[in-house]
């Protein structure tokens, strides 16, 4: 007798689709948040209102002017010939930081809406952003050279560079989801964070610092889920993303532990992605030359030779000096990683860090891995694990007293670039598990309203007082009503 086959449902396959359908959506619900976001924050954020933003500015308008090098200026400060109104226009807004109390009015942006691009140029100490690189100041500088081509004040030419950093950025989160094939989801949450957007809709390197990192991540995630070594032109792009961010910011060499993954023991291009390495390390090396060249004077206590050696008779210092940030700054470090805007002096609600560290939670979680987790987990925590070394120790050797117990200068969104690799370490889940955790996915696609309906009442009643303020403000501001 034949046995009689009972068909088979298609509703178990069928659900086992249904992550991998949201996956490939996932990038562009990315770009519908974030493009209006970044294009709002833009206009609606009052004037070099983010951390160094006058100074990313002005270091912007020195690359326009090919000024790809900073300039050591006497005694011994750092920075460059930039044109005499945007330090105008920045003396405008500097009673504005830490002080809550201070608004901006229509009559303050009507004055800085007036203000316009000059034939004078002036030299200008703005030593902590003359210290960078300029390859992540090339959609600001283009900003500034579109906006004095077309007689833009100040102010506008601001807002444009700012729109086209913030898009640029928007545009390599896209590619980067799109690649990604690890903690796609914290990915997508990193990206869409109060502190990202901030960042995104500003002057600031820190803009490209984040997606590019993250673009570095998802290109390392794609080859171990592939099973392969990296073909040269991806080898060739996370070289240049390790350069053109460590230019930026020096603890970024870290992430070059991540090309690990990215060769083979039967590696058939070996030799030329040692050749493509080579070729990255030499702008790095060189950069480090110019960096102490251009080092302005330490502040009060700090000596960098000393803190060096220091550290040498005193190994174990550093390590208690971080665990000291995290024993009295925790709460604070897990606020500027989320967001606190402005100068770090505007708040988002206490409850929103809650939801915030929830949803952060869930996404770590949230199905889409796939393989076993050993081997990519272990890479990603000793990236983590080397960047926060290199930048806790950086900051130690040259922004905090020697022998300080602590160190100077940390913050949360130093960690955006490489949150995602925490969500490495979680496992492809069998289909059961997989099934049960979808849902997941809900309050990770859904959590950016939530920072949507809370950031603009931050963002008002800080900056402005009121709705009435806002509008007002910037019709001073851009249309000098």
């Amino acid at each position: 007798m034949t046995a009689i086959q009972m068909p088979t449902s298609p509703a178990r396959p069928q659900r086992a689709r249904i992550v991998d359908r949201l996956d490939a959506v996932v990038p562009w619900v990315y770009l519908a948040y974030a493009i209006p976001a970044v294009i709002l924050l833009c206009i609606g954020m009052a004037p070099v209102q983010v951390p160094d933003e006058l100074h990313h500015f002005m270091r912007a308008d020195q690359v326009a002017h090919g000024g790809l090098v900073g300039q050591s200026l006497a005694p011994r400060d750092t920075g460059g010939t930039i044109d005499v109104g945007i330090r105008s226009f920045g003396d405008l807004y500097h009673d504005m930081w830490f002080h809550r109390e201070v608004k901006q009015t229509p009559a303050m942006a009507r004055r800085a809406g007036d203000m316009e691009w000059t034939a004078t140029r002036e030299r200008v100490n703005f030593y902590n952003t003359a210290l960078y690189g300029p390859i992540l100041y090339v959609p600001q500088a283009i900003g500034v050279l579109l906006g004095r081509a077309g007689g833009l004040s100040i102010a506008q030419t601001m807002i444009l560079s700012r729109l086209l950093n913030g898009l640029a950025a928007c545009l390599v989160g896209f590619l980067a989801l799109l690649l990604c094939r690890r903690g796609r989801a914290l990915a997508f949450t990193t990206l869409l964070l109060p502190m990202t957007l901030s960042q995104l809709a500003s002057a600031s390197q820190d803009a490209l610092i984040i997606t590019l990192s993250l673009l570095a991540l998802a290109i390392v995630s794609r080859v171990i889920a592939e099973k392969r070594p990296a073909g040269a032109g991806e080898f060739a792009l996370f070289a240049f993303i390790v350069t053109a961010t460590t230019l930026a910011r020096t603890s970024q060499i870290g992430l070059a532990l991540l090309g690990i993954a990215l060769l083979g023991p039967r590696d058939a291009g070996w030799l030329r992605k040692v050749a493509i390495a080579v070729v990255a390390a030499v702008p790095i090396l060189y950069w480090m030359f110019v960096i102490d060249r251009l080092m302005p004077v330490w502040p009060p206590g700090v000596s960098v030779p000393d803190q060096i050696d220091y550290l040498i008779a005193h190994p174990l210092a550093l390590p208690r000096a971080m665990v000291e940030n995290i024993a009295i700054e925790g709460a604070w470090l897990a606020r500027t990683l989320v967001g606190i805007m402005g100068w770090l002096d505007t708040p988002m609600p206490s409850s929103y860090y809650w939801a915030a560290a929830a949803a952060l939670a869930i996404a770590c979680m949230a199905p889409g891995n796939s393989g076993a987790a050993l081997r990519p987990g272990a890479l990603a925590f000793a990236t983590v694990a080397l960047i926060v070394i290199a930048l806790c120790g950086a900051l130690y050797i040259t922004w905090t007293p020697v022998a300080a117990p602590s160190i100077n200068g940390l913050q949360g969104r130093y960690l955006l670039p490489v949150l995602p690799l925490l969500a490495w370490g979680v496992p492809g889940y069998g289909i059961r598990v997989r099934r049960w955790l979808e849902p997941a996915w809900w309050p990770v696609l859904l959590f950016p309203l939530v920072t949507f309906a809370v950031m603009p009442w931050v963002i008002v009643e800080r900056y402005y007082g009121s709705w009435s303020g806002l509008t007002a403000s910037l019709d001073a501001l851009l249309f000098r009503g």
